[in-house]
């Protein structure tokens, strides 16, 4: 998944160093061949144009949203600290809140629940953090 969203930027800039090519083309040379104007419009060029910058930030912001629930799954399950330690239950709760976003979204037959958050501070908690956060689910 890092891989995906780190290399989206690249894309990104790569399109509008082309674009930008082009359009410095067609100033240059105004009057293309039959075969190219004939590709420009099969390709639909005009629209190609732009939507392509709108489905590179529409990966971008697809490719973040799966970052950050890798993140929390993550997070959430602590696979790694399977012992007892200090944790920060706002991250757990964060984490949880993420996993169920898509269950606190409300359907036709059923209203969405709205989550208001007011954290304290609240010191570190000695705890069991993967159990602790299957609480919290």
């Amino acid at each position: 998944v890092n891989f995906i969203y780190g290399n989206i930027a690249h894309t990104i800039d790569y399109c509008e160093d082309l674009i930008s090519l082009l359009h410095l083309y067609q100033h240059y040379y105004p009057n293309p061949t039959t075969e190219i104007v004939e590709l420009c419009q099969s390709i639909d060029l005009d629209f190609l144009e732009l939507d392509l910058p709108k489905i590179l930030d529409s990966m971008k912001i697809g490719a973040e949203r799966i970052r950050k629930l890798v993140l929390s799954l993550r997070n959430f399950s602590r696979l790694d600290q399977a012992d007892k330690k200090l944790v920060d239950i706002h991250e757990g709760l964060e984490s949880t809140l993420l996993i169920l976003q898509h269950r606190l979204k409300g359907k036709p037959n059923q209203p969405s629940i709205q989550v208001i958050k007011n954290y304290g501070k609240l010191p570190l908690v000695d705890c069991y953090p993967s159990q602790l956060n299957q609480v919290f689910m």
